[in-house]
């Protein structure tokens, strides 16, 4: 069976369409006994009879194969039927309209069977119409008068019932379409969702990183220098009193890069001057910390856009930062090399205490999670007593 067939066997059969056949019949068979003057008990019984099978088949019948797909039971229904109607319309005499009991079978033609099918089903219709006026005596000329009405009657079933299979058809479309748009419309809502919660959380991380590695240097640098203040505040007035001046000028420039972070990053500290300078300024910070500090730039420097030279110069300050609070180092060398024209270089490394089993805390988790965003690379090298070195690189 093809799938229009499936699709017409699917369509809604009962209801308006068991109504119109049983209303058919009923006025075939009113004209016909309001036409016939000389019928037998016999014929009358007869015609009672057959009616009622030709009915009932017309509803039932037609109802349980309509829900199946085997075409035997499509053509043995039409077996039937069509010498059921042929003897009605002999045993009526072919008075009046009694040959209308035909017409709800072309309806049923259209709705059970294939093109091809349902076209030598209307055939069939056509020939036991035919068939049963000759048999009745009636001559040529007379047959093909009546033949007209009743071909025109056959033709107009025939479309109507295909509009209507269309209609109903469309119908289930429209009806699928909007449960597939509706559905589509649910998962957009979703996919929204998720969209709306990861860049939630991917702003979110970045305000940690931003306010850990601004805020965190200041406050790392700020420590050192008071620590060193009150080392040689009893020995040397002067330079320790320097020293908090200078410490609390960073705290003004730590509430600056606060604000900044707060009111959405919309300046980041490496926007008005070159990297290699940015880096300079956090070296001069960390003047007083007792930790010598140097930066070497290797190769021309050139721009990069803001997203990334802000990385490098977060991965300055966490280095720094690192070496300060942990290695207990004398000496932090920054290595910024330009030699390679797809990529931007820093290397941070100091003569600290080194690790043995390293654990990455916030600041080099954020690195990492920078350098993911950046496509770039990060690796990191240290030993027990020989420093800790970790390098990034950033593709341009």
């Amino acid at each position: 069976m093809t799938t229009s067939q499936i699709s017409k066997t699917n369509t809604k059969t009962g209801g308006g369409i068991d109504l119109a056949f049983a209303v058919v019949v009923l006025a075939a068979y009113f004209t016909t006994f309001s036409a016939t003057r000389q019928a037998t008990v016999l014929q009358i019984i007869l015609l009672i009879g057959l009616g009622i099978f030709y009915v009932a088949m017309g509803i039932y019948g037609y109802a349980y194969i309509s829900h199946s797909l085997n075409t035997f039971y499509h053509l043995a229904y039409f077996a039937v039927q069509l010498p059921v109607a042929g003897l009605i319309i002999f045993l009526g005499k072919g008075v009046s309209y009694n040959a209308m009991i035909l017409l709800p079978l072309a309806g049923h033609s259209v709705m059970l069977m294939s093109q091809d099918r349902m076209m030598l089903a209307n055939v069939a219709i056509g020939l036991t119409y035919l068939v049963s006026e000759y048999v009745l005596g009636y001559s040529w000329g007379e047959i093909m008068n009546g033949f007209q009405i009743f071909l025109a009657g056959q033709i107009f079933i025939v479309a109507f019932t295909q509009i209507a299979i269309n209609e109903e058809k469309n119908r289930k479309e429209a009806e699928r379409l909007a449960a597939d748009l509706a559905e589509a419309n649910q998962r957009l809502r979703l996919y929204a969702f998720q969209v709306e919660e990861l860049a939630i959380t991917k702003e979110r991380n970045r305000l940690a990183r931003e306010i850990h590695d601004g805020l965190g240097h200041f406050l790392t640098t700020i420590h050192m220098q008071i620590q060193a203040a009150r080392a040689i505040m009893p020995t040397n007035p002067e330079k320790a009193m320097l020293t908090l001046a200078q410490a609390q000028n960073l705290t003004q420039e730590a509430l600056a890069d606060v604000r900044q972070s707060v009111s959405t990053l919309r300046a980041s500290p490496v926007e008005t001057l070159p990297l290699e300078e940015s880096i300079h300024k956090l070296i001069e910070n960390c003047k007083n910390s007792g930790v010598s500090t140097e930066l070497k730039v290797s190769g021309e420097p050139f721009s990069l856009v803001p997203q990334k030279q802000l990385s490098i110069y977060r991965a300055a300050q966490e280095g720094i930062n690192n070496a300060l609070k942990h290695a207990q180092a004398s000496h932090i060398w920054l290595h910024l090399d330009y030699t390679q024209v797809s990529s931007v270089r820093l290397v941070v490394s100091d003569d600290g205490l080194g690790a043995n089993n390293l654990k990455h805390g916030f600041g080099l988790m954020g690195l990492q999670e920078r350098m993911h965003l950046l496509g770039g690379e990060m690796r990191i090298s240290t030993n027990p007593g020989s420093g800790f070195t970790f390098e990034i690189v950033v593709p341009v």
